[in-house]
């Protein structure tokens, strides 16, 4: 109602795109901003099923970058880069942070370095509590006794638990 086709439309706070999907469709140019990644990616994902050419800038595209993401964030950006879904509580999720694609097993997301043998040790709990064989830890790094633990619940229990490192998902 207040531009023209061939104005520019600025959205400072675009959020998943509503104002930039409806000034692509009626011709005008457009720049959104946004400092949600997760935000970003459903905005772009929307705008390119409408044909638009989306050029995204300043996405986190290294582990330094991931390691300044908010903690939902960053949650966000693995489940999303493993095509995950996501847990339906953000809280009180009980060790499951999502699932993973096609097989719908349990991940466990972690902001941190060195993680250890407890958080492998409580997961085997929420992927018997899933009903599991099998689930993924995602962090940035874990220690010895992190992979001793997994040893372990696989000769004791058979359960698969596999470390991801972020940097293989980078």
């Amino acid at each position: 109602a207040s531009s023209r086709p061939g104005d520019i439309i600025l959205d400072p706070f675009c959020g998943c795109g509503t104002a930039i999907a409806v000034a692509h469709k009626l011709d005008r140019a457009w720049l959104g901003i946004d400092i949600s990644p997760t935000a970003l990616g459903i905005m772009q994902r929307r705008l390119e099923k409408i044909g638009a050419n989306v050029d995204l800038e300043g996405l986190p595209v290294t582990e330094d970058d991931l390691h300044e993401l908010r903690p939902f964030e960053f949650q966000n950006w693995v489940i999303q880069r493993i095509n995950g879904t996501h847990s339906p509580r953000k809280t009180g999720d009980m060790g499951i942070d999502g699932y993973s694609f096609m097989e719908q097993l349990p991940v466990q997301v972690k902001q941190s370095d060195r993680v250890g043998r407890v958080t492998v040790d409580n997961f085997e709990t929420a992927i018997e509590r899933y009903g599991a064989s099998k689930g993924y830890i995602v962090a940035f790094s874990f220690t010895r006794n992190a992979r001793e633990e997994v040893a372990r619940a696989k000769a004791e229990k058979g359960l698969e638990i596999e470390l991801v490192e972020v940097a293989t998902l980078v």
